[in-house]
Parts: C-alpha cells; structure tokens; sequence
C-alpha cells in the first residue's frame, strides 16, 4: 500500500527557504534546500499576532528564532487555542496564488499548548537526529507530568507500546489515531505522533489512510 508523508519536524526557516514550484501536473509544491518536498510539517513557536475574520477565521503568526509564518484555520478550528502563547503545531503545507502572489502557510491537524520550556529543546534536538537519521535514543521530555506517571520511560519504550498495541486492536483495518489515544490517556498527544510518525518512516508502521495504522512487519 501507498505510504502517506507523516509530520516532519522542521525550523520554519526551512519552510521559509524552501522553493516555491509546480510539478508537471501543476500542483503547487515546496522543495526544501536539503531536498525533501514539504507536505506535512510539525513546528513549535512563540504566538506574536492574532487575526480574526469572516467564517470564524483565526490566524496566528509564529516565530521560532529562525522565521515567522501564519497559520489559519477556518470555522473555530483554533478558536480554543487562542489563547495560547507558546504552541506546537502539527499541520499541512498549503500554497495559493492570488495577484500573481504566491502565498505559504500552515493549516493544523493538531495543536497542543507548550507549557514547558524544555520542549523547544527536545524539538531542536529531534530535528537534528532526523536530519543526520541518527538511531540514538532522546528520552522524552518526562516520564512524569503533573505526578501523573506516564507508563514510558523514553521515545523507544513508548514505539514498543505502540506497536504491541496497534496489534491487539487492528482487526484488518487498522487502527485510527483515535482509538490509540484513548488507550494512551496519559501520554500526550504530540509524543505518540512523534512515536508513530518514527514507526512510519522505518517501515515498521504503513498508513492505509490518514490517520489510520497498521502493522507492516513483525
């Protein structure tokens, strides 16, 4: 089955300095420097501007240290996250021409408040394990949030969960991100995507729709 791209961690310098082109079905695509097309991307940023408009519109502008770029969603998709300084955004690429102005931006799947610091270092550190595709462990930020023990020690503990998990529930159809989360109640959201997104891109887990798992080996 066709693998679908799973969320990859990325400065949103590299958004920003990716080319903007067509293929040859002129389809709007963005090539980063380093070569990969950018479909669905994962970012952490600081909130500096807030938007409203017309169909329950709400655009942020977020900056890293590196660049700033706008997300919008429409009809109260981010309505309540608005008032979150410090977000993380897992979302799609979008492109649109307008005036002969070619315009990138983000629109989210998910977003998550950032109420500890040391997540923006735990992003910086996995961006740069993926870009080296180093096999070396980053423990996860806690293995225990607000006393609450998460039941994973690190990244590696929480693949293997997953993976013995996703094989208990699929029964032939796979598994939706839903049905995982609600078996992972204390593990936040963001790290089982990062989790899977790992599992995704060693093959271990192949993704027969959006957001819907399967094991692919044993």
């Amino acid at each position: 089955m066709k693998r679908r791209s799973p969320y990859r961690r990325v400065k949103i310098r590299t958004i920003n300095s990716a080319e903007v082109t067509k293929d040859n079905e002129d389809r709007w695509r963005l090539i980063s420097t380093t070569g990969p097309t950018l479909f669905r991307v994962w970012i952490v940023g600081v909130v500096t501007e807030k938007y409203t408009g017309a169909n329950n519109y709400i655009g942020m502008k977020i900056e890293d240290g590196t660049g700033a770029i706008l997300i919008k969603a429409w009809d109260g998709q981010m309505e309540s996250f608005s008032q979150w300084d410090k977000i993380e955004i897992l979302g799609q690429i979008q492109i649109s021409e307008q005036d002969e102005k070619v315009d990138v931006f983000i629109t989210p799947d998910i977003i998550e408040n950032i109420e500890d610091d040391n997540w923006f270092i735990y992003h910086k550190l996995k961006i740069v394990q993926q870009s080296q595709h180093s096999d070396r462990e980053i423990t996860v930020k806690s293995a225990v949030v607000e006393g609450i023990d998460l039941g994973v020690a690190s990244l590696e503990d929480l693949k293997t969960k997953l993976k013995k998990l996703v094989k208990q529930l699929d029964q032939g159809n796979g598994v939706t991100m839903d049905d995982i989360i609600e078996k992972l109640p204390k593990i936040d959201e963001a790290q089982i995507y990062d989790a899977i997104t790992e599992l995704l891109e060693s093959g271990e887990f192949f993704e027969p729709q959006v957001g819907i798992y399967s094991i692919a080996f044993e």
